[in-house]
């Protein structure tokens, strides 16, 4: 009898992984140009690729989105017209007292020619990228050692900036969504042949597509440098992404010099 009392005990004290703690991404709508029926559409491909794609292939469990809550719930991504600052698309960083937020921006999207749903110019890819790099590194501390002396920032999608492909949501319509790394991106060591990245753009551990930058610490200098995958990435970064003062770039290459 009291061995059935002690078993029932131990196990009512076993912690229950369903009820256990899972962050939150709060993904707020403020912008007057962005439709309530496509940004609905995008969250729900930035979901689908959260637990379809993202999790699996980074072995995590994944994350809650939910939309529209008051700032204070979970990490808040924000929609927004305009950036504090011309020409930033999007930004996610932590505030000192250890708040995770981001920034998406409308405008420059659609000033660029890009579009709200399709295509790699477009607010859901903008929006994908921050909640992927929001998920892999919320602290914005992750460094990883590229063994030549040199450190390579935790950016997910970075490297791969520009590449995209489509989510077909439960309304039918398709959405497009940022590539990303995968962790053997960042291990010099991976063995040849090794997936890197979501759509197998890149070959190698520490390289880009065409379209891609990366944010590298040189150790031996305390030197911090944005490296890109072309001249055509560079330059469309300098017109593009500007640096705020709150960016996750900003962040990086300033704490470290």
């Amino acid at each position: 009898m009291l061995k059935k009392i002690f078993s029932a005990i131990s196990t009512a004290l076993k912690p229950n992984v369903v009820d256990a703690v899972v962050p939150t991404i709060n993904v707020i709508n403020k912008s007057t140009l962005l439709k309530d029926e496509d940004f609905q559409v995008m969250v729900e491909a930035c979901k689908i690729q959260l637990d379809r794609d993202v999790a699996p292939m980074w072995l995590r469990g994944t994350w809650n989105i939910v939309t529209n809550q008051p700032e204070a719930v979970g990490y808040p991504i924000v929609i927004l017209d305009n950036p504090y600052q011309a020409g930033a698309l999007g930004y996610h960083t932590e505030s000192p007292g250890g708040k995770i937020w981001g920034r998406v921006f409308v405008k420059p999207v659609i000033d660029g020619h890009g579009t709200m749903l399709l295509g790699s110019l477009s607010v859901s890819t903008v929006l994908s990228h921050e909640v992927i790099e929001a998920y892999c590194d919320p602290n914005v501390n992750l460094w990883a050692d590229m063994n030549n002396g040199k450190m390579v920032c935790f950016e997910s999608c970075d490297p791969v900036e520009n590449d995209s492909y489509t989510v077909l949501t439960k309304s039918g319509r398709n959405v497009s969504v940022s590539n990303f790394v995968l962790p053997s991106w960042f291990d010099g060591q991976a063995a040849p042949g090794t997936k890197l990245d979501f759509m197998a753009k890149v070959q190698k551990p520490f390289t880009m597509s065409k379209g891609g930058y990366m944010v590298v610490l040189d150790l031996n200098t305390g030197k911090v440098d944005n490296i890109f995958g072309s001249k055509a990435a560079e330059s469309m970064h300098a017109d593009r992404q500007l640096p705020h003062p709150a960016s996750r770039a900003t962040r990086k290459t300033t704490s470290k010099k």
